[in-house]
Order: structure tokens, then C-alpha cells, then sequence
């Protein structure tokens, strides 16, 4: 019997570590793209480097796998002339209107931020292409992906941590209870944990396997002291899941642990969480207006944006074509040295960028794979994809977001894979 273990489990694994390039680019994206990331936010917490600046640890790392993965994928015979056909005219649609920009700005700093800015779509596409064939057609290979996603998650949750508690960390919101490790975006990695912690209690449902059960409670953890509405979010319905898991596996003792906490503990629990949770606390009791206290003013930022912008005349084309990556909305006649500032919100960051087609083309991406993954019947990845693209769509820190773009290109990946993910469960007998 054991060796027959012995068996499946090499039936698993080899397959994945045949292909030395496979091995490479999934490790790089799950193990050392976080470390980049922790590597950048140290320079900004240090003063370093600031917020936006190039040749960033992050944006070295992203462009080597960049670089890669356009030579991996140009040269593998598993993807079609016409992938590869449609990822030339894109590159080329994003490089001409950051060229186009250039003739009036005549900046090479905001040339180069924009192809970094476009940079980070192309590394979600390329990624996609390059790893779907491995992760959609075995159910073997489908498990050890759906592991990895959660050992992504894992990592980005253990960096944060770790920064925390050692105190060298950046704050959110400048409160020393709520922190985004050293990760340049909050919102950013309260959306890669968060769905993480989901995907790993499903995994764990689904598989009977405990271990993962444990795991989730430490990402349910990582995910509160983020201390942002987004973590909160993803900490309460992560939550409910413990509790549902919690039940099923240790009925009574969770049941006696339940009264227990209730009694004693939950007192204190909200005492630590109003002080995580501390600014959300104090906006909401301020603002009367609660859609205001959701949007964060993204509203005013897209409002303002719009009345930045000129459309009479030849200025007309920037409805279809953007104002690149660093200027999107500003005025290009009367430009500035002052950086933009950033909408937080991806659909518009689109349309101000690239144009009114590549916002649509988001749009209909997104929605296309929502119905993909209810016909398919995957609902809960679906669920997960849906939290992730509506805070894309709704307060950004997505798209834009090199932590957790790669985790929307990982739930597209679920979603699109021919086995659904309960075939996971014939794996483990």
C-alpha cells in the first residue's frame, strides 16, 4: 500500500517538474515576486526610493519574468499563431500610445513609467497564456496549481507578519495596529490574502485535508491586522468559514470552545479589533454619508479627472487611445513635473490610460469569466473571482497592483480548468 502512495504521489509531482521552465516561472511568481515586492516597500519605509519610483526591486523582478515569459511563450508550439499574433498588436497598441504621449511631453521618466505601467498588464496576460495549458487539462495538475495558489497567498501572509511583529513595517492609515507589512498597497494585499484564505478553506472542504483548515487561521489573522474595509471584508466572510469548518470537523469541542469565547474572550476581541480597525471606526461614526465613507472619494478623483481633460478637436483621440500610463488625464499642453494622482479604481485607470476600448475589453473580460465560472458550475472560485474584480472595478489596487494581479490570473485559471475542483477529493483516496 505504500508503495502504491509512493506512486501517485511521483505520478503527481513529475509531470510539473519536467519542464524546468514551468518549474521556474510558477516559483518565481509564487515564492520570489513577494519578496520583490517586501524589498520595495523596505526601500520606501528606509526613504530609499519613493512611492512611483522606477527601477524599483518590484519592477526589476516583474520585468526578467516579463522578458521570459514573452521568450517562453514565443517559442513553445502549445500556444496558437493567433495568441501570439494578438499579444504582438497589443504590445504595440500600448507602446504606440505611450509614443504618441511622448511627442508631447518629451519626458523620458514619464516614458518609462508608462511602459511600466502597461508592463503589468502584459505580465498578467503573458502569464495566463503561458500557464494555462499545463493547469487546465489534468486533474493532477490542476490540484498541485490550486496548492500553489495558496502557497502564494501563504507567503504574501507570511512577509507581512513578519514585518509586523518585527516592527519594521509600514502602517496603514498611520495607526501602529494596522499594517501592509512592507507592501506598497494595503488594499493590494488585503486582496491576495484574503482570497487565499478563502480558496484555502474550500481546498480544505474539499479535500478533508485539516492541515489547510490551520493554514486558513493563520491567513484569517494576517488578514485582520491589514486593518483596512477591504480586510475587513475578506476577515468576516473568512470567519463565518472557520466557524462553518470548525463545526464540522471538532463539533463538540467547538461547540464548548464557542460558549467559552463568548464569555470571555469576545470582550477583549473587540477591544484589539477597535483599535485595528480604529480609522474605519472613527470615519464611519464622522461621515453621515456611508457611500462616501465606501468610495473613499474615488467619486471626486474620477469627477475631477474628467474635467482635467479636453475633448474638442484632435484631443478627441483620447477617447480611444488614453494619455498614457503617467498622465492619463492631465492636460497635455500644460503638463506639470507632479506625479498624477492615482484613481483607484482599474476600470477608469483604463479608460484615462489606454482608451474607451481597453476599459470595455476589462469589462467584458470580467464578466465572461463570471458567466464561464457559473455555467461550469464553479461557484465558489467564482465567488472569490467576483470579490476580487468588483474591488478591481469599484476601488482598484488590483489590475495596477503586481501582488494581486497575479492572484486574478490565478482564479481565471481555476475557473477556466477542464476538471472542476471537487475532482480534487478522488486525488486524496
Amino acid at each position: 500500500m505504500t508503495g502504491q502512495n509512493k506512486k501517485i504521489g511521483l505520478h503527481k509531482v513529475l509531470p510539473y517538474f519536467g519542464s524546468s521552465k514551468l518549474v521556474f516561472v510558477t516559483l518565481f511568481c509564487v515564492l520570489l515576486l513577494p519578496i520583490f515586492d517586501s524589498m520595495t516597500g523596505a526601500l520606501f519605509k528606509l526613504q530609499i526610493m519613493g512611492e512611483g519610483g522606477l527601477a524599483t526591486p518590484s519592477q526589476l523582478g516583474r520585468l526578467l519574468i516579463l522578458v521570459l515569459l514573452f521568450y517562453f511563450v514565443f517559442s513553445s508550439g502549445k500556444v496558437s499563431t493567433d495568441t501570439k499574433k494578438k499579444v504582438i498588436y497589443l504590445s504595440v497598441f500600448f507602446l504606440s500610445v505611450e509614443s504618441i504621449v511622448a511627442m508631447f511631453h518629451l519626458g523620458l521618466v514619464p516614458y518609462l513609467s508608462g511602459i511600466v505601467f502597461f508592463s503589468k498588464i502584459l505580465f498578467c496576460i503573458l502569464a495566463y497564456i503561458y500557464l494555462k495549458n499545463w493547469v487546465v487539462n489534468e486533474v493532477n495538475k490542476y490540484d498541485l496549481f490550486f496548492r500553489l495558489v495558496i502557497t502564494y497567498g501563504l507567503v504574501v501572509a507570511f512577509l507581512l507578519s513578519t514585518a509586523f511583529l518585527s516592527g519594521f513595517h509600514i502602517s496603514n492609515y498611520g495607526s501602529k495596529f494596522a499594517t501592509r507589512g512592507l507592501f506598497v498597497s494595503g488594499n493590494g494585499v488585503g486582496v491576495t490574502i484574503g482570497i487565499a484564505t478563502l480558496l484555502t478553506f474550500y481546498y480544505s472542504s474539499i479535500t478533508r485535508r485539516k492541515v489547510f483548515y490551520f493554514i486558513g487561521a493563520f491567513l484569517i489573522f494576517s488578514t485582520i491586522i491589514i486593518g483596512t474595509k477591504t480586510a475587513l471584508l475578506f476577515a468576516l466572510i473568512s470567519s463565518a468559514y472557520f466557524i462553518v469548518l470548525s463545526f464540522r470537523y471538532y463539533p463538540i469541542s467547538t461547540l464548548i470552545l464557542s460558549g467559552i469565547v463568548a464569555y470571555y474572550i469576545v470582550p477583549i476581541l473587540i477591544e484589539a479589533l477597535s483599535l485595528v480597525f480604529e480609522n474605519i471606526i472613527n470615519k464611519f461614526n464622522k461621515i453621515d454619508d456611508k457611500a462616501v465613507l465606501l468610495s473613499s472619494s474615488r467619486d471626486v478623483f474620477i469627477r475631477n479627472a474628467f474635467e482635467k481633460i479636453e475633448w474638442d478637436g484632435g484631443f478627441s483621440l483620447r477617447l480611444l487611445l488614453g494619455g498614457g500610463g503617467y498622465y492619463a488625464y492631465e492636460d497635455l499642453l500644460f503638463l506639470s513635473d507632479v506625479k498624477r494622482k492615482t484613481l483607484e479604481n482599474d476600470v477608469f485607470e483604463l479608460f484615462f490610460s489606454y482608451g474607451v476600448i481597453s476599459a470595455l475589453a476589462y469589462l467584458f473580460l470580467g464578466a465572461y469569466t463570471l458567466y464561464k465560472g457559473l455555467y461550469k458550475g464553479r461557484y465558489f472560485i467564482t465567488f472569490c473571482f467576483f470579490l476580487a474584480f468588483m474591488h478591481s472595478a469599484l476601488a482598484g489596487h488590483v489590475l495596477f497592483n503586481g501582488t494581486s494581479s497575479i492572484m486574478l490570473v490565478f482564479l481565471m485559471l481555476l475557473i477556466n480548468a477542464n476538471y472542476h475542483p471537487v475532482k480534487i477529493r478522488s486525488l486524496s483516496k
